[in-house]
């Protein structure tokens, strides 16, 4: 068994190469996201008063741990990172306002075999690593979104992004700036006073059932609790998470979830048994 900071690649005898796709636990976040988005969107909800020089701060923990298996062969990674961003607006209309999104930290450790990779966006990358090289870009890189005063994001402009299988090896959770989607701070919640504690609701789209519950209702806040099965052609996905909400501006202040994925990975051919473990917190503020 091998592995290797400068080609990304871990290989219990010629298991895992950088093909391979370990990308269900942002993709279960990418449906938690979606489906959030498309039970409350037939509600009354928040708008957001953005005004121009406003910033956002979000920060991001995610830890991380997959075991892939085939007969004896066993391999490990498990992976702990930490991304701060910053989102300012540039520009305010009837319509809405324009954003810059930056990346003000990234950090992110990858541990395989008792070998360690470790980067950090305060200094300078190793240019023999494909991995730091490719998270040095995702530091680098900034994206302009516009959206509407519901913070619904209505176009986006960014550079080309890094592959998703590095993102999946590195445990860092993808940012899914799409039309039609939501800044990831905030969420289409509806403010209704006619939502007490214990309501709860059903969506089901894309081979994702959710249950919504709200867990508890004041005067400033509301907090969410969600499960979501995930049913895939080849892996199974459950999340059990939570999300505060303050009503006036609609700002997600806090967004936690644990995810577990278990079936099996296609590599070179064969196949693999495969099982993710995911936690991710997040904490957004207005600076």
């Amino acid at each position: 068994m091998s592995f290797s900071s400068n080609n990304a690649t871990i290989l219990p005898k010629g298991i895992i190469t950088d093909n391979i796709k370990m990308d269900t636990a942002h993709n279960c976040f990418k449906y938690i996201c979606t489906l959030l988005l498309v039970c409350v969107s037939s509600v009354v909800c928040a708008q957001a008063a953005f005004k121009k020089g406003d910033e956002f701060q979000r920060q991001v923990l995610t830890k991380s741990n997959c075991v892939l298996q085939r007969g004896s062969q066993t391999l490990h990674v498990s992976s702990f990172s930490t991304m701060v961003k910053t989102y300012k607006v540039t520009d305010v209309s009837d319509k809405g306002a324009s954003f810059v999104i930056i990346t003000d930290k990234l950090t992110d450790t990858v541990n395989a075999m008792d070998q360690n990779l470790v980067y950090n966006s305060g200094k300078p990358a190793d240019p023999n690593s494909f991995i730091q090289v490719g998270l040095q870009k995702i530091a680098n890189a900034q994206v302009a979104v516009t959206v509407n005063k519901k913070g619904e994001i209505m176009n986006v402009r960014r550079p080309a992004a890094v592959n998703d299988t590095l993102l999946s090896f590195t445990g860092i959770q993808p940012e899914n700036l799409s039309p039609g989607t939501t800044l990831q701070f905030m969420v289409n919640f509806p403010l209704s006073q006619s939502l007490k504690k214990g309501y709860s609701w059903t969506n089901a789209a894309n081979s994702a059932e959710t249950v919504y519950t709200i867990y508890a209702v004041n005067a400033l806040t509301t907090t969410i609790t969600y499960k979501t099965a995930v049913l895939g052609d080849n892996l199974n996905s459950r999340v059990n998470g939570s999300i505060l909400i303050n009503n006036n501006t609609g700002v997600v202040l806090k967004r936690s979830s644990q995810s577990v994925s278990t079936g099996y990975e296609m590599v070179n051919g064969i196949v693999y048994t495969a099982t993710r473990r995911t936690a991710t917190t997040e904490v957004s503020i207005k600076k």
